[in-house]
């Protein structure tokens, strides 16, 4: 049987139909689109935030081992001949060097052949005289500076662990042998961070090293296994180790897909990783799926029903028209049925023929009393307005216009609006964007909102906001803008911009501002050639400044103590406070680290001045760290480490002076 007759072929319940169908297609549209728009950006968000959280702790691993070389360079410097012949002498040496000894479970000294000459600690990490660990010796002293080993599983306790190596130089710089500390990374605390950190219920983090080979992983059994060797192996492991950083989707060991970050340490050549399935951090969303596809068939329903009574009630005139029509059809009533009795579809039909004149009259002058107000509004807008056509001749320039651009009305109709207001270096690109629109081409500025530049009387630029629009008229187009004049606006992004990158307190620049210049300074050096130094400092003993006499005299301390060090440096240099008591310098173009630390001289005397402070005299004295870029690869965030290391040197040998970053 036909549908069409089991079902009602009314009007009313077709359009109500229409409406179901509609609504129910809309909504699981926008409902799906959504859902799926929200996933993909949760993506990114988890993602994102993942690898942000992975960088932190990267970074922290990082400056932690960059310490340990640190201190194992201050070792090697300190190192005796003796030591290396005598375990007396090695346990004395050991013995005045107490953190050393915390940080490294056990002390290694190897001669330039690789051969063992003497440990001291528990004896957990020494290296087998493999063709391996003798590459790895000849690279530490090929490089000169500290490396850490790969890891490898100690013979002593069976656990994953690495040394790092440092050269022993005499007194020609030469390399005589080389001083290793040893890591247990099963109870390292520099690990803790990265075991520490989880992702939802059963994600976790991970090390391994870019050949591969695990460092960390919540499954101790799986540490030191080469990954590459696995039957399945990850592809995002593998782009991991191909050099990239990020974060991306990939299928785990184990077949459950997963978000994984990968980022790499500058320190050593390990990789730090983290894994999220994905079930887990999309659980509420796959829920919320299947609740919104159930609410917008509910939504649906329930529109359908609304529409049927709102379609029913709107149609009721038409209904009743078709009843008239077939009373007089019958003969049961006569044409008087159909004159107008209350404003709807039957009145309108029966006067309409009646009413067509005065309707057209009244039209005509609705149109010219529109354009009078319109008219009216565009010259009293508050922004100018403009009109021209095809060719750039002007046809409208409003009050604000004059204002804008200082060319009063008269003066413009009929010229080009190339040569008034548009900036000589746009005139091609104006030109030939007027000829296309004369030629029907609708430009991307039309519709549009753009900030340009444009031109005043006096020769002086305008910064405007441009919005275009296209009307045809007579066979024509014409073009219309309104230009809005952000010069205050712009005046106030840029007086915000300043403000963001001051110091409040000493008026000098602050972190943000100094990271930006230590970034442009790197390049600079670089490209030019020419050594750049970085100080790193502080106000000795400042907590008890603020512990004695408060904090209001702590800030007039520090506002003086800016005041001093701008006072004491080029004028091509920078002078950041960086937090609380703690300010950078950084000197452009230094010859060599005689005059960075001549520089570093001078603000010390300078400081040792006494200040007052609430009318009283007070001794106050610094001490600076240096670390120089002189043609290598450091990044900013190393030649500060390297800077703050050397400020710390400085406060060891007794404060109120400096110390320069080997």
């Amino acid at each position: 049987m036909d549908v069409a007759v089991i079902l009602p072929r009314s009007l009313k319940f077709r359009m109500t139909l229409v409406v179901i169908l509609l609504v129910l297609v809309a909504t699981m549209i926008v409902t799906w689109v959504a859902l799926v728009l929200a996933e993909r950006d949760m993506k990114a968000i988890i993602g994102n935030q993942q690898f942000a959280l992975l960088s932190s702790s990267a970074a922290q691993i990082d400056a932690q081992l960059n310490a340990k070389k640190l201190l194992l360079a201050s070792l090697a410097e300190d190192l005796p001949l003796a030591a290396t012949a005598s375990a007396a002498d090695m346990l004395e040496f050991v013995n005045r060097h107490p953190i050393a000894r915390r940080e490294f479970r056990n002390l290694v000294i190897y001669n330039r052949q690789g051969d063992l000459l003497h440990t001291q600690g528990q004896g957990v990490a020494t290296l087998d005289t493999s063709a391996s660990l003798r590459a790895y010796l000849a690279k530490v002293l090929a490089d000169g500076k500290a490396i850490v080993s790969p890891p490898y599983k100690s013979v002593m306790t069976g656990e994953p662990a690495v040394v790092i190596m440092q050269p022993v130089k005499d007194a020609e710089g030469r390399p005589t042998m080389m001083l290793g500390g040893s890591l247990d990374l099963a109870d390292s605390s520099m690990l803790e961070q990265v075991a520490g950190q989880r992702s939802g219920q059963t994600g976790y983090s991970f090390i391994i090293t870019t050949r591969g080979v695990l460092v960390q992983h919540p499954d101790r059994a799986l540490l030191l296994e080469d990954v590459t060797k696995r039957a399945n192996p990850n592809l995002g492991t593998q782009r991991a180790l191909e050099g990239f950083e990020g974060w991306t989707e990939a299928t785990g060991k184990d077949g459950t897909p997963s978000i994984y970050s990968y980022k790499r340490l500058h320190s050593a050549d390990w990789i730090v990783g983290a894994r999220y399935p994905v079930d887990e951090a999309f659980a509420p969303m796959i829920a919320m799926r299947h609740q919104g596809m159930l609410a917008a068939a509910v939504f649906a329903g329930v529109a359908g029903v609304m529409a049927w009574l709102a379609i029913r009630a709107m149609l009721r005139p038409l209904s009743l028209l078709r009843q008239h029509v077939g009373e007089i059809r019958n003969g049961s009533a006569d044409i008087g049925v159909l004159q107008p009795c209350r404003p709807d579809e039957i009145g309108e039909l029966a006067g309409a023929f009646h009413e067509l004149m005065a309707e057209r009259e009244a039209a005509q002058k609705a149109v010219r009393d529109s354009e009078t107000l319109i008219s009216s509004i565009l010259e009293r807008a508050p922004d100018a307005f403009v009109s021209c056509a095809a060719d750039g001749a002007i046809t409208n320039w409003n009050e604000a216009a004059e204002r804008t651009f200082g060319w009063r009305r008269a003066e413009v109709l009929g010229r080009d609006i190339a040569e008034l207001i548009v900036p000589p270096a746009m005139r091609g690109a104006h030109q030939a964007g007027m000829r296309a629109f004369g030629e029907g081409h609708m430009g991307r500025l039309i519709d549009a909102r753009v900030r340009i530049t444009a031109l005043h009387r006096d020769g002086h630029e305008v910064p405007v906001e441009l919005s275009v629009g296209s009307i045809r008229h007579g066979g024509a187009y014409y073009a219309t803008a309104f230009l809005h004049d952000i010069t205050e606006r712009v005046a106030f992004e840029e007086r915000l911009t300043q403000l963001a990158r001051i110091d409040p307190l000493t008026g000098i620049a602050n972190r943000l501002y100094f990271e930006e210049v230590l970034q442009q300074a790197v390049v600079r050096a670089r490209r030019n050639r020419m050594p750049l130094a970085l100080a790193y400092l502080d106000i000795d003993r400042f907590k008890s400044i603020n512990d004695s006499l408060g904090h209001a005299a702590g800030d007039a301390v520090l506002c003086e103590f800016a005041t001093r060090l701008g006072a004491n440096v080029r004028a091509a240099d920078t002078v950041a406070r960086i937090a609380g008591d703690e300010f950078v310098i950084i000197f452009e173009q230094v010859d060599q680290a005689d005059e960075a630390a001549r520089m570093a001289q001078k603000i010390v005397a300078a400081i040792r001045v006494p200040f007052t402070v609430e009318g009283a005299s007070r001794l106050v004295t610094t001490s600076i760290g240096i670390a120089l870029l002189d043609g290598d690869d450091l990044a900013p965030a190393a030649l500060v480490a390297r800077a703050d290391a050397a400020l710390y040197q400085a406060k060891r040998q007794g404060r109120d002076g400096y110390a320069l970053a080997p």
